[in-house]
C-alpha cells in the first residue's frame, strides 16, 4: 500500500533565464502553482530576482544568489499564500526536515522550494510516494520524489527519482557554506503541527562490473513497463518513441562534509526521443551501472540533443588550437559532478584529457568550454 501527493498538474515548469537564476524560477514556479486558480500569480523572473535581493541577508559571509530569507521574502512580498505564511525551516537532521516537506505538502498542496548540492541550487519538490499518509505521529518511509529544477537555463527539467538516489545525489549533504544554514537541510515552507521524520532504505550504487550499453536499454524498457512509468509520463506511449544510444556516466560527488572523501560511481542514460527528431531527447532514464536498477527519470522543458564524444573532442582540440595529429591520445567522458556547469544527473557533462600535455578540458551540452569545474555560488 502507498500514499501519493502530486501536485504537478498545478505548478507550471520555468527554467532559469540567467545562470544563477535558480531561486528566482523556483519562486516563479511556486507563486504561479499555489492551489487555488485564483490565487496564482505570474511575475516576469527578472522583478522576482530583483525582489529576492532585496531581502537576502546582507551580514552573510558568503554572497548568496537567492538565500532562503531572499526566497522567503520574496514569496511573502509578491504573493503570500492566503491565510498562511511561508517560513524557513532548516535542521542538522535531514529525515525532520523531510518528513516537514512531506507533512506540508500533504496537507496544503503547495510546492516546497529546497536547497540540493550542498546548497549550491535551488529545486521544488511537487510529488511524492510514501507507504503510509504523513500525518502527526506516523513514520513514513520516502519511495519516490519529484522534483522541477529550473535547468537547463530556459528549458528546466522535471526529474522523478527513487528515495535512495535523492539521498544518495542531491540531498546526501547539508549546506556547506558558513553562516547563518551552514550544516542544515533547508527548505522553504510552513512549520508543521507536530515533528516527526521520515524513513529513506538505501541501497548500495557501486559495484565491480559495468553492464553493457545494450542491457542498460533492457532494464530502461523494463522498468518502463514495471514501474508503470508511462502512466506518469505519457510521452514514453507516444508512436514513434524510441530510445537513443545509452550514455555511461562517472559520477562524482562529494560524501558527507566531515568525511571530506568524493563518492564515485557510474550509471547510464538512457535517452528516449522521436525517431523522426533526429536524435533530440524528450526523456531520459537512469539506471545503474553495476545492477541495472532504476534511479531517476527526467522529461525535460523541451527536446535537448546530447554533445557526441566526437563533437566534444574536436570543440576541445580548436580551444587547444591543437591539429588532427596533435589529437591523437585524448581521453573522453562523461562526467558528472554539482558544479557551477549542472546541478542535473541526466544533464552531465564532458571530461576531455590529453595525458602527455597533462592537459583537461570540460565541455558542457551547449558546446561551452571550461578549464575548471568551479563550485556552484550558493543558492544559484
Amino acid at each position: 500500500m502507498t500514499y501519493e501527493v502530486d501536485i504537478r498538474g498545478n505548478v507550471p515548469l520555468y527554467g532559469q533565464e540567467s545562470c544563477i537564476w535558480c531561486g528566482a524560477a523556483c519562486a516563479q514556479m511556486i507563486m504561479n502553482g499555489y492551489p487555488d486558480p485564483a490565487h496564482r500569480i505570474f511575475f516576469p523572473q527578472v522583478d522576482v530576482w530583483n525582489t529576492i535581493q532585496t531581502h537576502n541577508n546582507a551580514t552573510e559571509p558568503v554572497t548568496w544568489a537567492t538565500d532562503p530569507q531572499g526566497l522567503r521574502g520574496c514569496l511573502m512580498d509578491l504573493n503570500p499564500p492566503v491565510g498562511g505564511s511561508w517560513n524557513i525551516f532548516m535542521d542538522t537532521v535531514r529525515d525532520n526536515v523531510m518528513f516537514d516537506i512531506l507533512y506540508w505538502m500533504n496537507r496544503n498542496n503547495y510546492p516546497v522550494a529546497t536547497l540540493i548540492n550542498a546548497g549550491g541550487h535551488w529545486v521544488n519538490i511537487v510529488q511524492y510516494i510514501t507507504d503510509v499518509e504523513p500525518t502527526g505521529g506516523s513514520s513514513p518511509t520516502l519511495q519516490e520524489i519529484t522534483k522541477y529544477d529550473p535547468e537547463p537555463h530556459n528549458v528546466g527539467t522535471e526529474l522523478t527519482m527513487t528515495a535512495s538516489t535523492w539521498y544518495s545525489t542531491d540531498w546526501v549533504n547539508s549546506i556547506m557554506y558558513s553562516g547563518s544554514w551552514y550544516n542544515n537541510w533547508v527548505a522553504v515552507i510552513e512549520p508543521p503541527v507536530e515533528r516527526a521524520k521520515v524513513n529513506v532504505e538505501m541501497v548500495r550504487r557501486v559495484g565491480k562490473e559495468i553492464i553493457k550499453p545494450d542491457k542498460a536499454v533492457e532494464y530502461a524498457r523494463r522498468w518502463i513497463e514495471e514501474l508503470r512509468l508511462s502512466k506518469k509520463y505519457p510521452i514514453l506511449q507516444k508512436k514513434g518513441i524510441t530510445n537513443l544510444p545509452p550514455i555511461l556516466v562517472r559520477e562524482q560527488i562529494e560524501g558527507p562534509q566531515k568525511q571530506e572523501q568524493m563518492r564515485v560511481t557510474s550509471y547510464y542514460i538512457v535517452p528516449f526521443g522521436f525517431e523522426r527528431e533526429e536524435n533530440l531527447a524528450r526523456v531520459s532514464i537512469i539506471v545503474n551501472a553495476y545492477t541495472g536498477d532504476f534511479e531517476e527519470i527526467g522529461v525535460f522543458g523541451k527536446p535537448i540533443r546530447y554533445l557526441s564524444e566526437r563533437e566534444a573532442v574536436i570543440i576541445a582540440a580548436r580551444a587547444m588550437r591543437l591539429s588532427a595529429r596533435e589529437m591523437k591520445g585524448v581521453e573522453a567522458r562523461m562526467i558528472f559532478q554539482p558544479s557551477e556547469l549542472t546541478h542535473i544527473r541526466i544533464y552531465p557533462f564532458w571530461e576531455i584529457a590529453w595525458k602527455e600535455r597533462e592537459r583537461v578540458l570540460y565541455i558542457d551540452q551547449l558546446g561551452a568550454v571550461y578549464r575548471v569545474i568551479k563550485p556552484s555560488v550558493p543558492g544559484d
